[in-house]
Protein backbone atom coordinates (compact mmCIF):
# COMPACT_ATOMS: atom_id res chain seq x y z
CA UNK A 1 0.00 0.00 0.00
CA UNK A 2 1.16 3.40 -0.78
CA UNK A 3 2.20 5.40 2.44
CA UNK A 4 -0.94 7.99 2.10
CA UNK A 5 -3.08 4.52 2.50
CA UNK A 6 -1.00 3.17 5.10
CA UNK A 7 -1.02 6.24 7.40
CA UNK A 8 -5.05 6.64 6.88
CA UNK A 9 -5.29 3.04 7.76
CA UNK A 10 -3.71 4.13 10.81
CA UNK A 11 -5.30 7.45 11.63
CA UNK A 12 -8.54 5.42 11.28
CA UNK A 13 -7.53 2.90 14.30
CA UNK A 14 -6.60 6.12 16.19
CA UNK A 15 -9.89 7.26 15.46
CA UNK A 16 -12.18 4.46 17.30
CA UNK A 17 -10.82 4.99 20.40
CA UNK A 18 -13.02 5.40 23.44
CA UNK A 19 -11.78 8.65 24.60
CA UNK A 20 -13.17 10.15 20.78
CA UNK A 21 -16.36 8.93 21.03
CA UNK A 22 -17.28 8.84 25.22
CA UNK A 23 -20.58 11.14 25.58
CA UNK A 24 -21.33 10.29 21.73
CA UNK A 25 -23.85 7.80 20.22
CA UNK A 26 -23.12 4.33 18.66
CA UNK A 27 -25.33 6.32 15.67
CA UNK A 28 -22.25 9.48 15.61
CA UNK A 29 -19.68 6.55 15.66
CA UNK A 30 -21.06 4.72 12.50
CA UNK A 31 -21.73 7.49 10.33
CA UNK A 32 -17.47 8.99 11.27
CA UNK A 33 -16.79 5.59 10.54
CA UNK A 34 -18.36 4.82 7.46
CA UNK A 35 -18.03 7.81 5.78
CA UNK A 36 -14.06 7.63 6.79
CA UNK A 37 -13.80 4.20 5.02
CA UNK A 38 -15.26 5.43 2.04
CA UNK A 39 -12.83 8.49 1.72
CA UNK A 40 -10.12 5.76 2.09
CA UNK A 41 -11.03 3.61 -0.43
CA UNK A 42 -12.05 6.28 -2.51
CA UNK A 43 -8.40 8.03 -2.51
CA UNK A 44 -6.72 4.55 -3.06
CA UNK A 45 -4.58 3.12 -5.60
CA UNK A 46 -6.28 0.50 -7.89
CA UNK A 47 -3.25 -1.93 -7.11
CA UNK A 48 -3.91 -1.49 -3.69
CA UNK A 49 -7.53 -2.05 -2.95
CA UNK A 50 -6.70 -5.85 -2.37
CA UNK A 51 -4.28 -5.17 0.32
CA UNK A 52 -6.14 -1.97 2.07
CA UNK A 53 -9.38 -4.60 1.77
CA UNK A 54 -7.47 -6.81 4.67
CA UNK A 55 -6.53 -3.84 6.56
CA UNK A 56 -9.72 -2.42 6.84
CA UNK A 57 -11.17 -5.89 7.87
CA UNK A 58 -8.54 -5.77 10.88
CA UNK A 59 -9.75 -2.07 11.59
CA UNK A 60 -13.60 -3.88 11.91
CA UNK A 61 -11.97 -6.76 14.47
CA UNK A 62 -10.92 -4.11 16.07
CA UNK A 63 -14.31 -2.12 16.15
CA UNK A 64 -16.20 -4.83 17.04
CA UNK A 65 -13.79 -5.67 19.91
CA UNK A 66 -14.22 -2.26 21.35
CA UNK A 67 -17.88 -3.48 21.79
CA UNK A 68 -19.12 -0.78 18.96
CA UNK A 69 -21.12 -3.06 16.69
CA UNK A 70 -24.65 -2.59 18.58
CA UNK A 71 -28.41 -3.55 17.25
CA UNK A 72 -29.84 -0.79 15.25
CA UNK A 73 -32.40 -0.19 18.34
CA UNK A 74 -28.90 0.74 20.40
CA UNK A 75 -27.87 3.17 17.46
CA UNK A 76 -28.95 6.03 19.10
CA UNK A 77 -27.52 5.05 23.09
CA UNK A 78 -24.52 7.05 24.45
CA UNK A 79 -21.43 5.34 24.29
CA UNK A 80 -19.61 5.69 27.66
CA UNK A 81 -16.32 4.37 29.10
CA UNK A 82 -16.54 1.01 29.27
CA UNK A 83 -18.51 0.39 25.55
Amino acid sequence: MRDHTTMAVSELYQGIRHEHWQGRTYRQFWTWFNARCIEIVGGADAADLDALGIELLGVRDAVEDSGYMVASDRLDDVIDAAA
